[in-house]
This record gives structure tokens, C-alpha cells and sequence, in this order.
């Protein structure tokens, strides 16, 4: 890891963390309900074991929760819901791709890690975008008699997906920023007043 990036830290609870070096022309490959995709490997921070999820009520369908990491709640969210692929059991190998600097901070469940793949200009297939799942599928490689396809990281959310997790990170933040607030607050134990779960 180079000196000026993050320093590698786990989820809180359990988990284990990866360091990710950004390096151009280099993708992170990995396997998703039988296929195998890939994303800018500087897009991505951490690769991380599934840590303990908090589900949030009434998210879409593709946020499986949200979990604390240094200090900050990220979203998870399952990537097959997301592009609409085929769900299959994710298994042991699962695990969560922390992007880079997003707003809001998500990370993508996927089935799991395969390897990293540097490509040059022409190694890269052009494909339609438009007919591709918030035309985030920039093109395809072949690596090892496989067809791999890679990911645009920033057109996998629709605006208005982005817009809904960020109201979602935004009562997280708040509901937790209540939990740290002092003793006796409005709405509190001990404060006089009855705490209501939402």
C-alpha cells in the first residue's frame, strides 16, 4: 500500500480487510451469479469479509444493510438486485468491494474475489451499452478462455438510487449521532419522554 493511501482497517466486529492499490489499466475481476465481471481496481478501497449488517426498513431491494467501517456507515448492497442478474446463493467466498470516495460510502456484495487483470487499449471489445443494465458494462476481455465483462463504477446507480441512499445514510447517521448524544436529550431514557423505534 502506498504511504499516502488508507491505512487497512477491518469492519468493526468481524471481518477481515484487503488492501487495494490503484494502479491504471489494472481491473479487479470477480464472480457474480455465474459470470465473472470486473471493476476499475482504482475505483475500488478495501475488499472485506461480510461484517454483521444492519438492514435498513423500507431501502430497495439491493441494500442488504449497513455496516460501520472506520467509523463511517456504509451501505451494502447486493450487485446481482442491482443488475437485475440471476440470484444465487452468494457462499463463503462472498465479499464486499468498498469503492473508493462515493457518496454516498456503499460497498457491492458479489460471489467472490477472483484476481486482477491489466488490460491495455486494444485487449478491451467494444459493446452496446444501451443494452446493458444502466449501460454500465463498458466492454469485455478475454482472460483465460473466459469472457470477462467490465463495469463502469460510476453508472451503476441510477440519480435516483444514489439519491435514495443517500437519505438512507443520512438517517443512519442521524439515528446514530442521537445514540452518542448526551444523557437526557429529547426523546431519550431519562429524559421524560417515551423513545420510539422506527
Amino acid at each position: 500500500m502506498p504511504p499516502s493511501g488508507p491505512q487497512l482497517s477491518p469492519p468493526a466486529g468481524n471481518g477481515r480487510a484487503r488492501p487495494v492499490t490503484p494502479e491504471r489499466g489494472a481491473w479487479l475481476a470477480f464472480r457474480l451469479a455465474g459470470r465473472r465481471l470486473a471493476l476499475p481496481l482504482a475505483d475500488i478501497s478495501r475488499v472485506l469479509a461480510l461484517p454483521l449488517l444492519q438492514p435498513p426498513v423500507g431501502a430497495p431491494g439491493f441494500v442488504e444493510g449497513f455496516f460501520d467501517f472506520e467509523g463511517t456507515p456504509v451501505a451494502a448492497l447486493r450487485l446481482d438486485r442491482l443488475l437485475r442478474l440471476e440470484e444465487k446463493p452468494m457462499g463463503v467466498y462472498s465479499a464486499l468491494l468498498v469503492l473508493r470516495d462515493p457518496t454516498p460510502p456503499i460497498a457491492l456484495h458479489v460471489a467472490s474475489v477472483d484476481s486482477i487483470v491489466k488490460t491495455v487499449g486494444t485487449d478491451i471489445q467494444p459493446i452496446q451499452r444501451d443494452g446493458t443494465v444502466n449501460a454500465c458494462v463498458t466492454g469485455r476481455v478475454n482472460r483465460d478462455g473466459e469472457t470477462l465483462y467490465l463495469l463502469s463504477t460510476a453508472d451503476l446507480l441510477l440519480a435516483e438510487e444514489r439519491a435514495r441512499l443517500a437519505s438512507l445514510h443520512s438517517m443512519k447517521q442521524q439515528r446514530l449521532a442521537a445514540l452518542a448524544g448526551p444523557a437526557g436529550s429529547p426523546g431519550e431514557p431519562g429524559s421524560g419522554e417515551t423513545a420510539c423505534a422506527s
